[in-house]
């Protein structure tokens, strides 16, 4: 058989099987075409935000899901949020000091319906010797009594009753210093002291110091002007005052400093005690210090030999106006001032 002859043959046999398909009820597949699937763009990566400096809370693991459970939907991450701005702390400022407020003027001493209204003087500044003039005003069924207050705070005599209403002229004690003061005291029969007010005056100084630089407080008096004399010894000086008609002796040591003895020391009588015989280079005191020296129990042994001869010139003295401890200045041999402390604690010679 030629070959188109098979070539037909094998047609007939192909169209004979569709045939015979087609009569069995057998589709064959028609072909779909098929779209292009369009190429898969590449995932550009997020940029993952800087972790927040604040420290992220931990979460707690949850448990694996079962088999027949569904996956759970992932929930998209949250962007952590951006930190709040920085406030910068502003510089501390400081405060101006808070004002002082005005001192508030003390009012009187007022007890139930009793009280003093004023007590003044006409003047603030007076001179040892003028009167000044006292003015009061006081209400309640009380006894009023005035007094002079002493600069340690005692009352002094003489004291002077007065009306509620009235005046008083007071003189001033010529040896007053520095100021004088007067009190109003308001007393009631069963309760005692109920009211009371102070008035103080201030006195001019008539006397100067004798050395400077000058004390603020005023002297008791004008100095006293007179001879003296001066020695030194081994442990002290001793110090005599014709005005006076005293002999200090000051101590380099010891509980009391310094101390003074009338001078008892006649003219006429024994200069030195012959039996007495100094060591070279020292002395035995002579006259009043002698005296002083020899006779006074344990005064010797404190101060020592003399280590020079009394040497006289002219010695001022002056003390201060304190009312009970004051001060005593006496001027020393060629230049300074001797200052004797109160009650024999202390001494010194100031330049």
């Amino acid at each position: 058989m030629g070959t188109q002859s098979r070539r037909w043959w094998w047609v007939a046999v192909l169209g004979l099987a569709v045939l015979a398909l087609g009569a069995c009820g057998v589709k064959l597949p028609t072909a779909v075409p098929t779209e292009a699937i369009p190429a898969t763009a590449a995932s550009t990566p997020v940029p993952t935000a800087a972790p927040s400096s604040e420290a992220e809370p931990t979460a707690s693991a949850e448990p694996a899901p079962s088999p027949t459970a569904a996956p759970p939907t992932q929930q998209p991450s949250p962007q952590p949020s951006p930190l709040p701005p920085t406030t910068t702390p502003l510089a501390a400022t400081e405060l101006p000091p808070a004002a002082t407020p005005p001192s508030v003027p003390a009012t009187p001493l007022l007890v139930g319906d009793v009280g003093i209204d004023f007590l003044r003087a006409n003047v603030e500044i007076a001179n040892p010797g003028d009167t000044v003039t006292l003015e009061w005003l006081w209400h309640g069924d009380v006894v009023g009594t005035l007094y002079h207050l002493l600069p340690t705070g005692q009352l002094s005599e003489p004291s002077w009753q007065v009306p509620p209403q009235g005046s008083l002229e007071i003189p001033v004690a010529p040896e007053a210093r520095n100021a004088v003061s007067y009190v109003l005291f308001l007393t009631d029969e069963q309760a005692g002291l109920v009211a009371q007010q102070t008035v103080r005056i201030a006195l001019t100084c008539p006397d100067g110091w004798f050395f400077s630089p000058a004390l603020t407080i005023c002297p008791a008096g004008p100095a006293l002007e007179g001879l003296g004399a001066e020695q030194h010894f081994e442990h002290g000086v001793m110090l005599w005052s014709e005005t006076e008609g005293r002999i200090y002796v000051l101590f380099d040591s010891g509980v009391t400093r310094w101390t003074a003895f009338a001078d008892a020391w006649e003219e006429g009588e024994t200069v030195s005690d012959p039996a007495i015989s100094a060591p070279e280079g020292l002395y035995q005191p002579v006259r009043g210090f002698g005296l002083v020296w020899r006779n006074e129990p344990g005064l010797r042994e404190r101060l020592g030999w003399a280590v020079d001869q009394e040497q006289g010139y002219p010695m001022k003295i002056q003390r201060t106006s304190d009312y009970r401890y004051a001060d005593l200045y006496i001027s020393a041999f060629i230049s300074g001032v001797w200052r004797l402390g109160p009650n024999g604690g202390q001494w010194e010679r100031l330049p």
